[in-house]
């Protein structure tokens, strides 16, 4: 059986210094995979000609009753995106990236060309960034009674701005608002049958087998659909037990809104960017993040919390911010079920299928088209 941690195992000594663009691209792609999705979904596909990948929405892995306009797809694949190019930049290479590249092609997200390799010393900021990519981890724990100081939650506003997001810490009366809204939309989203069935698909054990959603759960398909009380999968645990309202605002020391100045996929996208960095950075900070998005899921609670806050623009996500809780660690599937090269599927060499197929994610140079 294949092993589907194994991806946060990347190290970068594997990188094909002397491989071929392409190469180099997919390698990058490992780091990509590992940005968060909801129900770690990993809702991306990336395609490599030479030296251009091409990102795409996968809208097999789509989310329709939370996400029926892709709006979390898109940030999830901003995440990736922002990943590869961190990627690039520490291995030292230009790049450049355009976002909604070809209008006729709906699903294609962004181009990123791999160009030359830069001369003078790295970027020492992002590539702290950069080695904390297979560290970080959803949090799903209570955090400890510690303040979260200023000047760190500076810098993670001041990440998500570098590209082009905002991330808005909610004062003490707005953090209650926030917490009610959370409750609130778990018992609207509780209340939905077809919801339930969606959660139910993705936290189903049998996820072992592809490699995503959240099996580690050990939520059975029945206990979900029946349950009039899904959050037990949507929220943080407090001594092994589904945080109740009353202990989500008592272990979230600070909630954060991150959004974008205005709405549209090319928006998502930079805010998904700014997601990533914002992540990255609190992890470099010693900080744990989870999200407790129901309230952006749930359409008129989206817009009521826009009127709540004091910021201007879209919201797409809620980010709770503290010290300590417990990690919560996800797979992600096989490289080949995310990655081709110019149209054409990506096999296994003799070594990768001796072993069980765990040699595909740790020599990218044993890639090759059909």
């Amino acid at each position: 059986m294949m092993d589907f941690m194994e991806a946060w195992r990347v190290s970068e000594k594997d990188f094909p210094h002397n491989g071929s663009a392409a190469e180099k691209l997919a390698f990058c792609v490992r780091y990509a995979v590992l940005a968060p999705s909801v129900y770690n979904s990993q809702p991306w596909h990336f395609s490599i000609d030479g030296n251009i990948l091409y990102l795409f929405a996968d809208r097999r892995h789509a989310l329709p009753v939370i996400d029926p306009d892709d709006r979390e797809q898109n940030i999830a694949c901003g995440a990736a995106l922002y990943n590869l190019r961190l990627a690039i930049a520490h291995f030292g290479y230009d790049e450049t990236t355009e976002l909604l590249p070809d209008p006729a092609q709906d699903s294609l997200l962004a181009k990123v060309k791999l160009g030359n390799k830069r001369e003078g010393a790295p970027d020492e900021a992002l590539d702290t960034l950069f080695r904390v990519i297979p560290k970080r981890h959803s949090n799903k724990g209570a955090f400890a009674d510690k303040t979260v100081p200023e000047d760190v939650l500076a810098k993670l506003q001041a990440a998500a701005a570098s590209e082009g997001a905002w991330l808005h810490i909610c004062p003490p009366a707005e953090r209650k608002v926030i917490v009610g809204m959370v409750a609130e939309a778990d018992r609207i989203q509780a209340s939905n049958k077809h919801f339930r069935r969606e959660l139910a698909g993705w936290v189903d054990p049998r996820r072992n087998l592809s490699g995503d959603g959240m099996p580690n759960l050990g939520l059975s398909y029945n206990e979900v659909v029946k349950s009039l009380n899904p959050s037990l999968a949507r929220r943080f645990t407090v001594d092994n037990q589904t945080a109740t309202d009353e202990q989500l605002e008592l272990n979230s020391p600070v909630l954060a809104v991150l959004g974008s100045k205005a709405g549209g996929v090319l928006e998502r996208l930079r805010a998904g960017q700014g997601l990533m960095r914002v992540l990255l950075q609190a992890e470099v900070s010693g900080l744990a993040v989870s999200a407790l998005n129901q309230p952006c899921e749930v359409p008129e609670l989206r817009l009521v919390m826009h009127d709540e806050i004091s910021h201007q623009g879209r919201a797409h996500m809620i980010l709770r911010i503290g010290y300590g809780g417990k990690p919560v660690y996800t797979p992600r599937r096989a490289l080949e079920d995310v990655l081709d090269f110019d149209g054409k599927a990506v096999t296994k060499t003799k070594k990768a299928a001796n072993d069980g197929g765990s040699g595909l994610f740790g020599r990218v140079k044993g890639l090759f088209r059909k």
